[in-house]
């Protein structure tokens, strides 16, 4: 394939590289031929007049100065001439180191012996050769060179009037296209390979651009849903508070299944949208794992007590194994993955029983959680943890989850670097398995959060004064009336302007801030503003919808407790008791997702 098949482009390109491989070897070859030149000389002068070598020999060595200067400053000044222009001196210097060839040679044939005449005649051919394969990436020069030098003496041979001359002739003019054709064959190929080579490399630029333009719109997909989340929550926050405010109003029978029925509506709707932001959190890489060495037995105690109940209810017998291991991980995004497990185990599961167990191997404990349910074809095992799928529920049936458990198990795994692995078949249940590192001996287990949120927990807030701070008003009417349904006595404010100013009289227990608040500032200075005023240890609650790594981080740095919305009411009395309950402590920092 020629230069003429490809597109200007790619010429030039080939071009510029065919110039650049001819450079890097023409000079070895180039001071090889007057080297070669001088010995044939040496070799065959004697008897020979002065004449027919001198001129060409020196005219030789010239010309090999010129080339050897022209790729000195190829290698140190590419720039100076275009491609073409490089081309073309090596073209002119190429024919005239050959018409410096052709004619010594043709000189010392005519006054040479039989003997001699064969040596001259071999060396020619040898360095016609030795050009050719030097003319593979660029051929102009090498062409020019092997005709200059071998066309002359060819004409010689043909018209000496002798036999063997004439036999001699003819072998040259046999030679000399032949040699011609295998330089041109070599540089197709080379051609070839550098079109080959160029767009293998733009396709490999283009497999890139798409994988950066794929994996932009992945984070800028996973940035909207962690952005929008604030928006999204705050209508569900206000929807969950006056639902549990409308639970404990007076009304008909009519009225209780109407609520009954909302609510359902606003749990599957909080599930959905809980279950969604999570994955728009692991995508987006804004969740941080707090790894550290705990007993296993912590969680597999919680997951014993939560699951019970349900696994009664189906009528499925429930047996967790104790085990005294003490592993190194993230207890909370651990719990949420063997939760998640055992919670898909149990709705899979129509009889028979589930299994929590674990296993110590080469320094790792495999948490396993069996089931006799359905199970699972062995073409499904990766399909099941993609989002949206479930097994056997193509009705979409509410009731059967909605399918991004095992997509979040699978993330978490992933974020936690803990291998997760599947062995299940039809109608013979499945077993799922995680592996933790163990923790090494010198290792002491620390506090999980289970035990630090278990003791405040039965605390009352009744007499509690507590500041409520939210920009919108719905959110400070439901929440205001849900605590002081608890029996607190409630304060609110609609930015950190109006917060400070409605407790510049007034005590407060504790404070509960959104995070956007309008004007300067945000929650996090509305509450650094407040504990100036009412001391450092004053109980507060950041509230928000950001999942951002920004807004953990800068809560975390404020030593805050921070609550994603929307929330559930008994989980912000939980948070609001143990917030309370811890505010004589110091540097302890609690995020809650």
């Amino acid at each position: 394939m020629s230069t003429e098949f490809l597109s200007e482009k790619e010429q030039a390109v080939v071009q510029a590289e065919q110039i650049k491989a001819f450079f890097s070897e023409t000079n070895d070859q180039n001071i090889a031929g007057a080297l070669v030149m001088s010995l044939l000389v040496y070799m065959v002068h004697d008897g020979i007049p002065i004449w027919t070598w001198l001129p060409a020999l020196c005219a030789l060595y010239l010309v090999t100065v010129v080339r050897w200067w022209l790729v000195w400053q190829y290698r140190h000044s590419p720039g100076i001439r275009s491609t073409a222009q490089w081309g073309r001196t090596q073209d002119i210097t190429g024919a005239l180191a050959g018409i410096c060839w052709g004619f010594a040679n043709t000189a010392m044939l005519m006054h040479a012996s039989t003997v001699s005449q064969l040596a001259i005649l071999t060396v020619i051919t040898v360095s016609a050769s030795s050009n050719a394969s030097e003319g593979f990436s660029y051929v102009p020069p090498s062409r020019a060179y092997i005709l200059a030098s071998i066309a002359p003496p060819t004409l010689w041979l043909l018209t000496a009037g002798d036999s063997l001359h004439t036999i001699l002739g003819m072998m040259l003019l046999v030679f000399l296209p032949m040699t011609i054709w295998q330089a041109q064959k070599r540089n197709r190929v080379f051609i070839e390979v550098q079109q080959l080579r160029f767009r293998n490399e733009a396709l490999a630029r283009e497999v890139t651009l798409q994988r950066d333009v794929a994996e932009q719109a992945y984070r800028t997909k996973a940035r909207f849903l962690a952005a929008a989340s604030h928006d999204l929550r705050q209508p569900m926050q206000a929807l969950s508070i006056f639902h549990e405010l409308l639970r404990n109003e007076p009304h008909s029978s009519r009225g209780a299944e109407l609520l009954a029925s909302a609510q359902q509506s606003a749990a599957a709707m909080n599930m959905l949208l809980g279950a969604l932001l999570d994955i728009s959190k692991l995508d987006a890489n804004v969740i941080n794992t707090d790894c550290r060495p705990f007993p296993v037995q912590t969680l597999l105690d919680e997951m014993a007590r939560e699951f019970a109940p349900l696994a009664g209810h189906k009528g499925l017998r429930l047996r967790v194994m104790p085990c005294s291991a003490v592993i190194r991980s993230d207890p909370t995004l651990l719990g949420r993955v063997l939760r998640n497990l055992l919670s898909n185990a149990i709705r899979y599961t129509p009889s028979g029983r589930v299994l929590v167990g674990c296993r110590r191997r080469r320094g790792q404990l495999h948490i396993e959680v069996f089931d006799t349910g359905i199970g699972i074809a062995e073409d499904q095992h990766s399909a099941i943890f993609a989002e949206f799928y479930q097994v056997d529920n193509k009705a979409r049936d509410r009731q059967q989850g909605i399918g991004l458990g095992l997509a979040i198990v699978e993330r978490v795994a992933r974020l936690l670097g803990h291998p997760l692995t599947l062995r299940s078949a039809p109608e013979r249940g499945s077993c799922f398995a995680v592996s933790v590192p163990l923790a090494a001996p010198g290792d002491k287990p620390a506090a999980t959060p289970v035990e630090a949120e278990s003791a405040p927990a039965a605390e009352n807030l009744r007499g509690r004064r507590v500041l409520l701070v939210d920009d919108e008003e719905a959110i400070r009417t439901g929440m205001g009336a849900l605590l002081r349904g608890w029996g607190c006595e409630v304060i609110t404010a609609g930015s950190i302007t109006d917060a400070l100013a409605s407790t510049h009289h007034a005590a407060i227990d504790a404070v509960i801030s959104d995070m956007g608040l309008p004007g300067p500032g945000n929650g996090i200075d509305a509450i650094a503003a407040l504990r100036e005023r009412h001391g450092a240890n004053l109980p507060a609650l950041l509230v928000t919808g950001d999942t951002s790594q920004f807004a953990l981080q800068a809560a975390k740095d404020a030593n805050l407790i921070m609550l994603h919305k929307p929330i559930q009411p008994a989980r912000l009395r939980a948070a609001l008791t143990t917030s309370l309950a811890r505010s004589d402590r110091q540097g302890r920092v609690l995020i809650t997702t």
